[in-house]
Protein backbone atom coordinates (compact mmCIF):
# COMPACT_ATOMS: atom_id res chain seq x y z
CA UNK A 1 0.00 0.00 0.00
CA UNK A 2 0.92 3.22 -0.58
CA UNK A 3 1.29 6.34 0.86
CA UNK A 4 1.10 9.87 -0.45
CA UNK A 5 -0.46 12.18 2.15
CA UNK A 6 0.40 14.59 4.92
CA UNK A 7 1.23 12.70 7.29
CA UNK A 8 4.70 11.29 8.92
CA UNK A 9 4.75 8.83 6.91
CA UNK A 10 7.78 8.91 4.20
CA UNK A 11 8.87 7.42 0.88
CA UNK A 12 5.53 4.63 1.02
CA UNK A 13 5.12 4.72 -2.59
CA UNK A 14 4.52 2.38 -4.97
CA UNK A 15 6.86 3.10 -8.45
CA UNK A 16 6.19 1.60 -11.58
CA UNK A 17 9.28 -0.60 -13.26
CA UNK A 18 8.77 1.39 -16.09
CA UNK A 19 9.95 4.68 -14.00
CA UNK A 20 13.02 3.27 -13.23
CA UNK A 21 16.38 5.42 -13.69
CA UNK A 22 19.17 3.43 -15.55
CA UNK A 23 21.77 5.15 -13.33
CA UNK A 24 21.39 6.12 -9.39
CA UNK A 25 20.99 9.88 -8.22
CA UNK A 26 23.71 10.23 -5.71
CA UNK A 27 22.59 13.92 -4.29
CA UNK A 28 22.06 16.06 -0.93
CA UNK A 29 18.77 13.94 -0.46
CA UNK A 30 20.25 10.87 -0.90
CA UNK A 31 22.99 11.55 1.18
CA UNK A 32 20.84 12.76 3.73
CA UNK A 33 18.87 9.80 3.29
CA UNK A 34 21.68 7.48 4.05
CA UNK A 35 22.27 9.54 7.08
CA UNK A 36 19.00 9.26 8.40
CA UNK A 37 18.61 5.67 7.87
CA UNK A 38 21.47 4.63 9.41
CA UNK A 39 20.54 6.17 12.41
CA UNK A 40 16.61 5.31 12.16
CA UNK A 41 15.05 3.00 14.78
CA UNK A 42 13.63 -0.38 13.81
CA UNK A 43 9.74 -1.70 14.17
CA UNK A 44 6.54 -1.18 12.68
CA UNK A 45 4.01 1.28 11.93
CA UNK A 46 0.23 1.70 10.78
CA UNK A 47 0.87 3.03 7.34
CA UNK A 48 -1.55 1.13 6.07
CA UNK A 49 -4.37 1.87 8.46
CA UNK A 50 -5.41 5.14 6.76
CA UNK A 51 -8.76 5.89 9.23
CA UNK A 52 -6.60 5.53 12.80
CA UNK A 53 -4.02 8.03 14.52
CA UNK A 54 -0.18 7.44 13.43
CA UNK A 55 1.87 5.41 15.45
CA UNK A 56 5.20 3.07 15.41
CA UNK A 57 5.98 -0.02 17.57
CA UNK A 58 8.84 -2.13 17.40
CA UNK A 59 8.20 -5.60 15.83
CA UNK A 60 7.55 -6.46 11.71
CA UNK A 61 6.15 -6.07 8.38
CA UNK A 62 7.34 -6.48 4.52
CA UNK A 63 7.04 -5.24 0.96
CA UNK A 64 8.40 -5.33 -2.56
CA UNK A 65 8.59 -2.47 -5.12
CA UNK A 66 7.29 -3.36 -8.63
CA UNK A 67 10.75 -3.92 -9.87
CA UNK A 68 11.22 -6.39 -7.42
CA UNK A 69 13.63 -4.85 -4.81
CA UNK A 70 12.61 -6.41 -1.48
CA UNK A 71 12.59 -4.51 1.88
CA UNK A 72 13.37 -6.09 5.05
CA UNK A 73 10.68 -6.75 7.53
CA UNK A 74 10.36 -3.16 9.42
CA UNK A 75 9.55 0.04 9.35
CA UNK A 76 12.25 2.70 10.49
CA UNK A 77 11.54 6.02 12.20
CA UNK A 78 13.84 8.67 11.53
CA UNK A 79 15.27 11.42 14.09
CA UNK A 80 12.69 13.86 12.98
CA UNK A 81 9.23 11.64 13.63
CA UNK A 82 9.29 10.48 9.88
CA UNK A 83 8.82 7.06 9.52
CA UNK A 84 10.43 5.41 6.41
CA UNK A 85 10.85 2.05 5.08
CA UNK A 86 14.10 0.11 3.98
CA UNK A 87 13.43 1.13 0.64
CA UNK A 88 14.12 4.51 1.15
CA UNK A 89 17.31 5.28 -0.36
CA UNK A 90 16.23 2.97 -3.05
CA UNK A 91 13.65 5.20 -3.91
CA UNK A 92 15.66 8.33 -3.93
CA UNK A 93 18.45 6.89 -6.28
CA UNK A 94 16.26 5.33 -8.93
CA UNK A 95 12.84 6.81 -8.79
CA UNK A 96 13.21 10.34 -8.16
CA UNK A 97 11.37 10.92 -10.94
CA UNK A 98 8.45 9.22 -9.58
CA UNK A 99 8.14 10.38 -6.30
CA UNK A 100 5.19 13.01 -5.61
CA UNK A 101 5.69 16.09 -4.26
CA UNK A 102 3.75 15.47 -1.19
CA UNK A 103 6.91 13.10 -0.44
CA UNK A 104 9.59 15.48 -1.86
CA UNK A 105 8.54 18.52 0.27
CA UNK A 106 8.75 16.00 3.39
CA UNK A 107 12.50 15.12 2.03
CA UNK A 108 12.90 18.82 2.17
CA UNK A 109 11.79 18.82 5.53
CA UNK A 110 14.07 15.99 6.36
CA UNK A 111 17.28 17.85 4.99
CA UNK A 112 16.02 20.92 6.39
CA UNK A 113 16.02 19.33 9.65
CA UNK A 114 19.48 17.60 9.45
CA UNK A 115 21.17 21.05 8.61
CA UNK A 116 19.57 22.35 11.75
CA UNK A 117 21.61 19.88 13.31
CA UNK A 118 24.84 21.06 11.81
CA UNK A 119 25.40 18.11 9.59
CA UNK A 120 28.35 18.28 6.68
CA UNK A 121 27.53 15.78 3.92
Amino acid sequence: MHRIDNSRFLLYIEPLKETKSFFPANDEFTQIMELAFSEAVSGVASYSKMNIPEWFEKGSGSHCSDCGERSDNQDYLLKNGMITNSLCVFYLQYYRNSIPESEVSKIKELVEFYKSQNVKI
